[in-house]
């Protein structure tokens, strides 16, 4: 096992794309513990989806960090990715696989990854130069 070097930054000062996979790996973690608890007749269907969307996001999100030239249209996707995820967690409250407790606590960080991406994605943008 590796020991983390000593000059690494603080989490404070590191980039956005640090950020928001540091807080999506620690979320899909999450995830991944609560689908498994869902019923089975929903386990290989809705869960499955759930699951794989998160993954692909997980999969975006190291390819945005090292590709510079595929960023922009992977955090597009990304944010295409969690909406799809929105809506079937919607479905999954509705059939009764996730409590109301579980579905806030998914869309909670959900959204608080969107609102990383959209800052990332922002970051991106150029700076216009006001004379």
């Amino acid at each position: 096992m590796s020991a983390i070097p000593i000059d690494r930054p603080a989490p404070s000062t590191a980039g956005p794309e640090l950020l928001v996979l540091a807080q999506w790996e620690e979320f899909t973690g999450w995830l991944l513990a609560h689908t498994g608890r869902w019923p089975k007749s929903v386990r290989f269907t809705l869960a499955q989806r759930v699951e794989e969307h998160a993954l692909d996001i997980t999969e975006m999100l190291v390819e945005s960090r090292y590709v510079p030239a595929a960023r922009a249209a992977h955090l597009r996707e990304v944010n295409l990715r969690l909406e799809r995820m929105r809506h079937l967690l919607r479905l999954a409250l509705a059939t009764h696989a996730t409590s109301n407790c579980g579905f806030e606590s998914v869309m909670r960080g959900i959204d608080e990854c969107g609102r990383m991406v959209h800052g990332w994605r922002e970051a991106l943008k150029p700076r216009s130069t006001e004379r």
